[in-house]
């Protein structure tokens, strides 16, 4: 019987559970998108808080193109000190850490998969290999490209968000056109033994036909490929509900153990992984490999820990949607608790 607290092996490195943090954006990087105390910390609790991998928040690879406040970017030289200190903090704990590399667009403007011309889009593969060569330099594990959440990648295998009729759309070729050449510039650049994810949407907000069998086929795809690891995520799985024992749990389970019997590549499940005892029935019953927690991780980064010293508690998070802060992204119930105490 598989557990959730069982070592693994990926391209000879050793996850040491199967929790993964799921990317997620912090909101703490100072204005040049370097790391701060604040954003230390963060990563500091995550890692001692006993996940066996971290996924930085997204990171943009070029200067202009940071497209939320606070957000980390991985561009140059000079922010390298930075993520070799994200990478120590890891590694201290015993725990991977993988870069996300993102694109939404550049000066604060997020694009749409209908906007850039094909010269555009032509350079984005350099765009991302840039930055996975920077984060190999850094000390990180691999990268993981991010092609969900509504975001520009993601756009692209959206039959709904994709009217190009270019090499870049029209068909399922062509709208997985893009994230295919950015795979394959990346391994180039990083080569074979520098571990590669992605993160695909299987569904959309609106639940539009065709979103599932993209992800499906760009996950094939990849795998045929090379791809390291596939997380299955997408958006409006939880439909708005919250509130303890209405909480939808593991959401997007069906289509990942879809993606999971498909491809030879170890899977992710991301999206409402509440209860232990629910994510080893899915790990036993399904060929997904491994689960990614993002919001429970803000209100009890120690939670892995909790739950392999014995405790069954499903996690607090009841997913109120207010974890966002001017101040800092975090647990709307963990904020309210520190202002208490000051007062």
């Amino acid at each position: 019987m598989k557990t959730l607290f069982e070592a693994t092996t990926i391209k000879g490195r050793t996850l040491k559970n199967r929790l993964f943090r799921s990317a997620t954006w912090e909101r703490l990087a100072d204005g040049d998108g370097r790391l701060t105390p604040q954003l230390l910390h963060v990563y500091k609790d995550l890692a001692q808080g006993g996940v066996g991998a971290i996924i930085t928040s997204a990171l943009y690879a070029e200067a202009r193109a940071g497209a939320l406040p606070g957000q980390l970017g991985l561009y140059d030289a000079a922010g390298l000190d930075g993520h070799r200190r994200l990478v120590a903090t890891a590694r201290e704990a015993g725990a991977l850490i993988l870069a996300q590399l993102a694109f939404a667009g550049r000066d604060g403007v997020l694009w749409t998969a209908n906007d850039p011309t094909p010269a555009v889009l032509a350079g984005l593969p350099d765009y991302f290999a840039r930055g996975a060569a920077l984060a190999r330099e850094a000390g990180y594990d691999g990268v993981q490209i991010h092609s969900a959440h509504g975001y520009f990648l993601s756009q692209f295998l959206s039959p709904a968000a994709n009217s190009r009729t270019d090499a870049y759309g029209g068909s399922s070729e062509g709208r997985r056109a893009l994230l295919m050449a950015i795979y394959a510039a990346v391994r180039r650049e990083v080569g074979e033994d520098f571990l590669l994810a992605v993160k695909l949407d299987c569904r959309d907000m609106h639940e539009t036909p065709g979103v599932f069998e993209e992800c499906l086929g760009a996950a094939k795809a990849l795998d045929a490929a090379g791809i390291d690891l596939v997380e299955v995520s997408g958006l409006g799985g939880n439909k708005g509900i919250c509130g303890g024992k209405k909480q939808v749990q593991s959401v997007f389970r069906a289509e990942a153990a879809a993606v999971a019997e498909a491809i030879a590549a170890p899977v992710i499940l991301v999206g409402a992984n509440r209860s232990p005892a629910g994510m080893e029935a899915i790990v036993n019953e399904t060929a997904i490999a491994y689960f990614a927690l993002s919001r429970p991780l803000l209100r009890q980064p120690d939670l892995p820990a909790r739950w392999l010293a014995g405790s069954t508690e499903t996690a607090a998070c009841v997913s109120c949607g207010k974890c966002y802060d001017e101040a800092g992204n975090g647990c709307f119930f963990v904020r309210n608790a520190a202002k208490a105490a000051m007062a």
